[in-house]
């Protein structure tokens, strides 16, 4: 069985909004066995809506998701759309009108204005799905593809699912996907030079994909009816790849490279410091995400100015004025004297420039050195970022956990 995810509306196409609807929906139906097949994404135009709609009526997908558009407003015409698309008119519910009207004296303690009259129009022959978490209703319309009409708000999608997911039987599995390998330390482009070679024995019904992701690489296998003797091959191709790249793979410590971090430091007894300049806390915002960070985290140190550095972690000023703050210098001094100030085992130290002024042709935007000091020695990395200022710190942040990860992996081979 396949499906199809048409989402609606003007501010997903101009990029005003983000969806997240459609992520949604895509993991609840792999989990029931069912392909999505296709995901749409349509202006809140009446023709458009309903072109989309006789698209996936006429490939016969068996599920169809609609998802937005179902609001008071003028430019909220889905129920338009798919009633055009199915040839029927729409008609006005009593019912629908009544839980609405509900909906406002118990929430807002006023009746609706006359326009939420838009949201009780159903297409001949619909069934009325009740909104308890806000007034527009869902409706669903028996047929092929059998058309589920959600609206676009995110928890009343989730509620909707949850109430209608019984309407969607859980089938044999005929959509493959393997768990997902996360890389770190390693681009896209070379991941895949090297991978291939492994990737010719693939069986026929299997197919690969890369997603780079700020800094990290994503690689899983996919299939659509797929036999039990190719997953098999497809698992053992799998291990080879875990085993041949196990430097760079991150996603066995953790489903993030935050988790994976303090997976190994608490593997290896360790506690860290930071010392963070150009990211500004984002690096301790992230690990300390992680339920029980402070078995391993210590403290960090937000040291902007040269003042701080030189105050709080002891970085000396001959050394700022000799290489600047943004140096290789400076961040091998800033993780050891963070390491030293907060007496941890590991110091890391951050310093670069987020932009979009401080550049120069020496030192331009979005350079970043990052330093990691166990005691015994201290790396410190270069990387070059070509980002606005708030795309530059987050990479920044991704480095510098990616930095840790490749130096507590060489710790921890070494002993």
């Amino acid at each position: 069985m396949n499906a199809a995810i048409l989402c609606v509306g003007t501010e997903l196409v101009t990029g005003v909004v983000r969806d997240v609807n459609a992520s949604f929906l895509i993991e609840k139906l792999l989990r029931k066995g069912i392909f999505p097949k296709w995901v749409s994404f349509v202006p809140d135009e009446v023709e458009e809506i309903a072109d989309s709609v006789r698209f996936f009526i006429e490939r016969k997908a068996d599920f169809l998701f609609v998802v937005g558009g179902l609001g008071p407003t003028a430019d909220d015409l889905t129920r338009e759309g798919i009633a055009k698309a199915v040839g029927r008119p729409l008609h006005f519910s009593e019912e629908a009108w009544k839980n609405i009207c509900c909906f406002y004296s118990r929430i807002r303690g006023i009746e609706p204005p006359e326009n939420n009259k838009r949201q009780a129009l159903l297409p001949e022959g619909a069934l009325l799905i009740p909104n308890e978490v806000g007034t527009a209703p869902a409706f669903v319309l028996e047929g092929r593809p059998k058309i589920f009409a959600f609206p676009g708000v995110p928890r009343e999608v989730e509620f909707f699912w949850h109430n209608l997911e019984k309407e969607i039987p859980d089938v044999p599995s005929e959509m493959y996907r393997s768990a997902t390998l996360k890389f770190c330390g390693i681009g896209e482009s070379q991941l895949e030079e090297q991978i291939r070679p492994l990737l010719l024995a693939l069986p026929r019904n299997l197919r690969f994909s890369f997603l780079p992701n700020y800094g990290e690489v994503w690689f899983f296998l996919y299939g659509h009816k797929v036999s039990s003797e190719e997953i098999t091959k497809g698992e053992e191709i799998l291990e080879s790849i875990k085993s041949t790249f196990s430097s760079y793979l991150f996603s066995q410590y953790g489903e993030t490279l935050e988790e994976a971090v303090g997976k190994m430091l608490l593997e290896q007894g360790l506690r860290i410091a930071l010392a963070e300049s150009c990211t500004g806390g984002l690096v301790g915002s992230r690990i300390t995400d992680v339920p029980g960070s402070s078995r391993y985290f210590e403290r960090g140190y937000i040291v902007y100015s040269n003042q701080a550095k030189i105050t709080d972690l002891g970085v000396p000023e001959d050394i700022l004025n000799r290489f600047g703050a943004v140096s290789e210098e400076t961040a091998q001094y800033l993780a050891e004297g963070v390491r030293r100030k907060a007496q941890t085992d590991i110091g890391l130290g951050i310093t670069g420039i987020a932009g979009p002024g401080g550049g120069t042709l020496e030192k331009p935007v979005g350079l970043v050195y990052i330093g990691v000091s166990d005691g015994t020695k201290t790396v410190v990395r270069r990387f070059q970022f070509g980002g606005d200022r708030l795309m530059n710190k987050r990479f920044f942040a991704q480095a510098a956990l990616t930095t840790l990860f490749v130096f507590l992996k060489e710790r921890h081979k070494n002993g």
